[in-house]
């Protein structure tokens, strides 16, 4: 399916000719229901409030009257774990959080060579007891939680989780160690722009570039477009 490069966007404006390949060629036809007439109201009223990731979540369990909230962190964001879990319950919600160590599975048990178990290839430490994203996802089934969060879960880990959870999964911060857990802030800067080819933002982006671009910068990338 081509919506990646999509120019026409025809699920949005509903005009153009669609591209071959497009989704949208064979949808079938449905009429609206009233509960998805009310979501639409209410994602549309989300919208206009510009809410930050946090607020939007309670702010849709809210409408999707969920009462019981599961938190699946990772040790690395114990201290995050713990200021969501008072945000949620300070808004009404009752929580259940669970490590990514729950169980204390030694490494050495699941085949990883002891030079790996304090540290990963990449330097992190990371200590000798296994994550365990799949205890994490029966304890909250366990529990029976209406919406499980991800909280940094390791790439790889989070989708384990996801594939286990029997309640539906929301990720609340995605781990990217370089970037403050904001793995997005990579296409907004000079190297989004000169390595993936993306300015989401062209202004602030080249402004951004303007003033801190060095002149060999300047000259490796006319050397690469050559």
């Amino acid at each position: 399916m081509p919506c990646a490069n999509c120019q026409t966007r025809t699920c949005i404006t509903g005009t153009g000719e669609m591209p071959a390949g497009c989704p949208e060629r064979h949808r079938e036809k449905f009429e609206p229901q009233d509960s998805e007439k009310a979501f639409v109201e209410y994602a549309q009223q989300i919208r206009d409030k510009n809410f930050d990731r946090l607020t939007e979540l309670i702010e849709y369990a809210g409408f999707m009257e969920y009462t019981k909230i599961g938190l699946a962190g990772c040790i690395g964001l114990h201290d995050e774990l713990r200021v969501i879990s008072g945000l949620l319950q300070k808004a009404g919600f009752t929580v259940s959080s669970v490590m990514c160590k729950t169980g204390s599975l030694q490494k050495k048990f699941v085949g990883v060579p002891a030079r790996h178990r304090m540290t990963t290839q990449t330097g992190y430490n990371i200590g000798v007891i296994a994550c365990n994203p799949v205890a994490q996802a029966f304890i909250l089934n366990r529990e029976k939680t209406d919406l499980n969060c991800i909280i940094g879960l390791c790439a790889g880990h989070d989708s384990v989780f996801m594939k286990h959870s029997q309640a539906p999964v929301v990720t609340l911060i995605a781990k990217d160690r370089s970037n403050g857990h904001n793995p997005a802030s990579i296409l907004y800067n000079f190297y989004g722009d000169n390595f993936f080819s993306r300015r989401p933002n062209p202004k602030g982006a080249f402004q951004y570039n303007a003033r801190h671009i060095r002149l060999v910068d300047i000259l490796r990338m006319i050397r690469r477009k050559i």
